[in-house]
Order: structure tokens, then C-alpha cells, then sequence
């Protein structure tokens, strides 16, 4: 059941774009550079504090295993893993699309379907910030001893604050940086992409992007399969996908002026209004998403608990 938690939460959205619109930036290149590092550095904290120890914890690895082997066993399942997470994603989008055509067709109101296809977008986006937070996390990984790498070490390279994670933030806060000015560079900002051509592309991105990864059983692969051209490789196509989300979240921005009745307009030619909202959508779903893993039933499996969002049928 996919819920709209941006009426919900919108005056969340609202103190967020505010907030980010309170900082003073030399151009919109540099607050969209700004906008992607602050989202991946809050998806990797995400990632440390709540996602990675379910992960841990659901991993039964023999405590033998170590080093490279550990490595590739690991991020076989963790690239796999981010994989199908983004191909339900976009797959979420195409659905919250046809109930949008439905509703036109019908003259039903169709404001809170496509406040469903932004907020699916939006969820795209979180899996895509994770490729990244996940890439640099793996090349740092990569350079550390072997026999430091351990089933006894997971927490330490994983949860815990530390030397390790210090070090991969640092690398994440110029991401948004590289990021901007390889899409800049390309000519790749291009804000004018319909919804088919970007979820088609999104998806060859994401086989092309498993398919260079470890992700077979039935497979071999050597110790040095993760190369520094292999992760060139990936970052370029982790990337690319930056470029074709964008695009999408700034088909629905005119949806945003609706719903805050006018308190803030958005317009999908401006790469300012583009990432403010991006920022603010991300910053309050990614509350929610920390939220749902503690307090909905659908998440924690308890009986207790708050369900927040709309149905849109």
C-alpha cells in the first residue's frame, strides 16, 4: 500500500526549504551541490544508525570468514540488495503514474496521485543517495587490512562512529560537489525529460550498475574484482542516475505550489526551486522513513503503532 506522507508532513517540507533557503549560496550550482552532499550524509547516518545493524543482524556469517572473502560476500548482498530496492522504486513510480492517467481520464481529483508520483520519485532518490554513501563506503573498505576484516569488526565499519566512519563523511561531503559538476559538465541538468524515457532509463542503469557487481553464486570472482576501474565504472552510472531523477522531481514541482496554497511556487525550469524541494522532501521522508521503522506495524511487525499517509486508489 503506497501512502502520500507529503500532505501529511508538509509543513515539515515547508521548515526544511526554509531553512535551506536561509543560507547564502554564490549560484545554484553551489546550492545543488550542497543539497546532494546534505543528503547523502544524512542517508549514510541513516544508513549507520538504523539500517546497517538490521543488516548485521540478519547476516550469519561463519566466524572463520574474513578479509576479501567477507568483503565479497558482503557487498554482494548489499549491492543486490539496493538493486531491488531501486527496481521496486521506479517500478512504484510507473504505478503511481497510472493511477494519476486513471483519475484524469475519469475527471476524478488527481492532486494527491501526483503528490504520489513526487514522493515515489523521492524514494528513488533515497536508493540512489545510497549507491553512493555505499560506493565510497566499499573503496574505503577495499584499502583496509584483511585481517582487520572481520565478522567481530562488522559493528566497528558499520554502526559505530569512529576513525572509519569519519573518514567515508569526509569523502561523502565532496560528493555533491563531484556529482553537480559531472551532471553540469555532461549537460546532463536537463529538466525537460518525460516520465517514460527517465523510468526506462533508470532501469537499464540499474541492471547495467548489478551487472558489475559480485552479484552471481553460481559464479567466481577474483580478490581484486573491485578494482579502482570498477568503481570508476559504477560511480559513473551511480551518477548518471542523479540526472534522470532530478528530472522527474521537477515534472511535479507545480504540485508543490498547490498544496502550500501559494506560500512558496516552484517552477521546473529553475534548478534552485528544483533542489530546494528536493531537499526538503528528502529531509522530511527520510524522518518518516526513521519514524515507520520504529512506530508503523507495517515496519516493526507489532500490532502497535502509527500509520501515517494517505491512500491514493
Amino acid at each position: 500500500m503506497s501512502l502520500v506522507s507529503i500532505y501529511s508532513n508538509k509543513d515539515v517540507i515547508i521548515n526544511k526549504i526554509k531553512s535551506l533557503n536561509e543560507q547564502k549560496f554564490d549560484s545554484d550550482l553551489q546550492l545543488a551541490s550542497y543539497v546532494i552532499s546534505e543528503c547523502i550524509l544524512k542517508q549514510y547516518e541513516m544508513m549507520r544508525n538504523v539500517l546497517n545493524p538490521n543488516m548485521i543482524k540478519k547476516r550469519f556469517f561463519k566466524q572463520e570468514l574474513s578479509g576479501n572473502q567477507l568483503k565479497n560476500a558482503l557487498y554482494q548482498h548489499i549491492y543486490s540488495h539496493n538493486h531491488i530496492a531501486l527496481t521496486d522504486e521506479i517500478f512504484e513510480v510507473k504505478n503511481a503514474i497510472t493511477k494519476y492517467n486513471n483519475k484524469l481520464n475519469n475527471n476524478q481529483d488527481t492532486l494527491m496521485a501526483k503528490l504520489l508520483i513526487l514522493e515515489e520519485y523521492i524514494d528513488t532518490f533515497h536508493f540512489i543517495l545510497e549507491y553512493t554513501a555505499l560506493l565510497e563506503e566499499h573503496y574505503l573498505i577495499t584499502l583496509v587490512s584483511n585481517k582487520d576484516f572481520t565478522v567481530s569488526n562488522l559493528n566497528y565499519y558499520y554502526v559505530f562512529n569512529n576513525k572509519f566512519s569519519k573518514q567515508v563523511n569526509e569523502m561523502l561531503k565532496n560528493e555533491g560537489y563531484h556529482i553537480i559538476s559531472y551532471l553540469y559538465d555532461t549537460d546532463q541538468l536537463n529538466l525537460e525529460l518525460d516520465d517514460e524515457f527517465i523510468l526506462d532509463n533508470l532501469l537499464k542503469l540499474n541492471r547495467e550498475f548489478i551487472r558489475k557487481c559480485n552479484f552471481k553464486d553460481w559464479k567466481n570472482y577474483s580478490d581484486d574484482f573491485y578494482s579502482p576501474i570498477k568503481f570508476a565504472e559504477l560511480f559513473k552510472i551511480n551518477r548518471d542516475m542523479y540526472s534522470l531523477c532530478i528530472s522527474g522531481i521537477g515534472n511535479y514541482l507545480n504540485t508543490l505550489s498547490f498544496l502550500f496554497n501559494s506560500e512558496m511556487t516552484f517552477s521546473c525550469n529553475s534548478l534552485k526551486d528544483v533542489f530546494s524541494a528536493i531537499y526538503g522532501l528528502y529531509m522530511a521522508k527520510r524522518e518518516e522513513n526513521i519514524r515507520r521503522q520504529n512506530n508503523d506495524p507495517r515496519y516493526t511487525g507489532k500490532d502497535e503503532g502509527e500509520i501515517v499517509g494517505v491512500e491514493v486508489k
